[in-house]
């Protein structure tokens, strides 16, 4: 089996995120799906289950950072599934994983942004999380 690489398990972190949604009775059940899916995940499981877990204990904490640096009467709630998922992931790297720079951060959300969003979410996302950035580093 082929090594995976970090933002392909970022990858398959956004994809567990955004099933935990809607369907977070059944995390095991999904991430069982998902190492069925993408065998090469076991190399990266306890990066994918502590993110995961992390971001759905510190999810309201998340959720008013996103709220906090939303303008012009957007609020977390009119974001697209895909947004709120990728924000949740870079949001809980830049403040709770110290091996994650927050720039490694938030290029990886623009990297997925563009494969899973609009073209102007990608932007959007960018200039979020840089102001994130710039509140954590004070």
């Amino acid at each position: 089996m082929r090594k995976q690489t970090r933002s392909e398990a970022r990858e398959a972190l956004f994809t567990q995120v955004f099933q935990f949604a809607n369907h977070r009775e059944n995390m095991d059940e999904v991430r069982g799906y998902m190492l069925d899916e993408l065998p090469e995940c076991e190399q990266n499981i306890g990066y994918i289950t502590e993110v995961t877990n992390g971001i759905l204990e510190h999810e309201d904490e998340i959720i008013d950072i996103i709220n906090a640096h939303l303008k012009g009467g957007w609020s977390f709630r009119r974001l697209s599934k895909a947004s709120r998922t990728i924000l949740k992931i870079a949001i809980y790297e830049m403040k709770y994983c110290d091996d994650v720079p927050a720039k490694v951060a938030i290029n990886e959300a623009i990297n997925l942004a563009k494969k899973y969003c609009d073209e102007k979410e990608p932007s959007f996302i960018n200039g979020v999380l840089g102001g994130v950035m710039r509140e954590l580093e004070q």
